[in-house]
């Protein structure tokens, strides 16, 4: 396999974001849709699912930049420097057992009051263009309530690609767990925000991050070891996080639809002034 790419998780404006660097990216000659692959957690779903259905960057940057009147897309009170800082608390708690931590969040999911899960299944269907997997090869992240353990779904899975979508999103006290078989499932990003080092072997892996590389949380920011276990493995790897004006742009709460605009702008920007480097390891 030549290229891959990773698309790490980032709410309704990392959705914004990435898409943003991917349209900047492919006006510069770098068209991540032509990857082999594709491995979505939590947002990166929603974007791998577009591209891997052969949606145009250009019209899911419209998309962004010109919001529909009737979007069933709904704002949430969040703040990802608090998630990280209770998961800093958690992991004292737990004795920095990961698994121990998972299954905690995987309970906190379970209790917490959302929207019903169906809401939820409309406004994840809204954004994506197909109701079945895409022929394209697609991977989903997402993690078991009960267990803390991550399934990987792809159209192999038997998975109803709605389901699995909405699963890996399914930020836990934000949005409903999703039952998926005999088991419940919460966001991929519990696992990690990028899962980086579940992509398949491939000569370049690039990595969209629209929460960075996350050093601050425990229990998700695995995105270092994930590039170096990548590179054990021969690939060569780019890695595109947030600059300070794309940061301001998304703010702390990444499930406010009201920034995607300004985030799709800012990853435009951004890829204009990346595109030089990353170019290097796609073509290469």
């Amino acid at each position: 396999m030549k290229r891959a790419v990773v698309l790490g998780g980032g709410g309704v404006a990392g959705i914004a974001w990435a898409t943003g660097i991917a349209a900047g990216l492919a006006r510069a000659g770098v068209d991540i849709a032509e990857a082999d692959a594709f491995v979505g957690t939590s947002a990166g779903s929603v974007v791998g699912a577009q591209l891997a259905s052969g949606v145009s960057i250009e019209t899911l940057l419209a998309q962004q930049l010109s919001p529909p009147a009737g979007s069933l897309e709904q704002a949430r009170p969040y703040s990802q420097a608090d998630a990280d800082a209770r998961n800093r608390q958690l992991m004292e708690k737990v004795g920095g057992d990961l698994d121990a931590a998972r299954r905690r969040i995987g309970a906190f999911a379970l209790r917490s009051e959302t929207v019903p899960l169906e809401v939820r299944r409309q406004i994840v269907a809204a954004r994506l263009p197909r109701t079945t997997w895409p022929d394209r090869t697609l991977y989903v992240v997402a993690v078991d309530t009960a267990t803390g353990e991550h399934s990987v779904f792809d159209a192999r899975s038997d998975v109803d690609f709605i389901d699995a979508i909405a699963a890996s999103c399914a930020v836990p006290g934000a949005w409903p767990a999703v039952p998926i078989g005999a088991r419940v499932y919460m966001d991929g990003g519990i696992r990690s925000l990028t899962n980086a080092d579940l992509a398949p072997d491939a000569a370049h892996v690039l990595v969209i991050a629209p929460l960075g590389y996350a050093d601050g949380n425990p229990v998700s920011g695995h995105l270092r070891a994930e590039v170096d276990t990548l590179q054990a493995r021969g690939a060569r790897v780019s890695v595109l996080v947030p600059d300070a004006a794309s940061l301001d742009a998304m703010t702390d709460n990444v499930l406010d639809p009201s920034r995607c605009v300004p985030s799709a702008r800012a990853g435009l920007a951004q890829a204009a002034q990346m595109a030089t480097e990353i170019a290097a390891g796609w073509h290469a």
